[in-house]
């Protein structure tokens, strides 16, 4: 199980970077999403370039990399100790069943816990927009424009200017803040 293990932490490591180069560029760039110019070409030009740096385009595939990097993270932690894993998206019953394993007042799942917690709190507008109701559709409606049922609105998750800089940066950090203490519970049990 260890060799599996590593496999979801490699993988998980894989979506951090993702995560980390998508919400760096935008933090880079101040999430600035319109352009100015001394002509309506220019302008336009500028707001294009700018736009393709801006939450506008990244932040719900950082987003989503983000949610897939802790299920993974969760899912290597839980074959480490013994544990088999379901092949779902069913975060909050594996961070309960990290719980069982992990005190919960360890340092580890204390930053897993917050940190989905955290993200499910700045999706929650969006998914009350769409009516989102479980993890799966969540993750659907992160990868895909629309499911059979409807179409999703992403308003919510756009267009929020330099006011979620500080927000970006602290995801940047809790996930550091994880991987780090992943990194030491793996080197206890290797």
């Amino acid at each position: 199980m260890k060799d599996r293990a590593k496999k979801y932490y490699i993988l998980a490591d894989q979506y951090l970077e993702t995560t980390k180069l998508l919400l760096n560029t935008i933090i880079e760039n101040d999430n600035i999403n319109y352009g100015m110019g001394y002509n309506e070409r220019e302008a336009l030009k500028n707001m294009e370039n700018s736009i393709i740096k801006s939450d506008v385009y990244l932040f719900i595939p950082s987003m989503f990399s983000s949610l897939q990097t802790v299920e993974l993270f969760i899912k290597g932690l839980l074959l480490f100790n013994g544990r088999e894993v379901t092949y779902n998206h069913e975060v909050n019953g594996m961070i309960n069943e990290l719980g069982e394993i992990y005190e919960n007042n360890s340092d580890m799942f204390k930053s897993i816990n917050n940190f989905y917690k955290n993200q499910m709190e700045i999706l929650k507008r969006f998914k009350k927009v769409n009516n989102i109701t479980t993890t799966a559709d969540l993750y659907e409606s992160l990868r895909y424009p629309e499911s059979n049922k409807k179409e999703y609105d992403y308003f919510e998750l756009k267009y929020n200017g330099k006011e979620v800089i500080k927000q970006y940066k602290k995801m940047l950090e809790k996930l550091e803040k994880i991987k780090k203490e992943i990194l030491k519970e793996f080197r206890k049990l290797s």
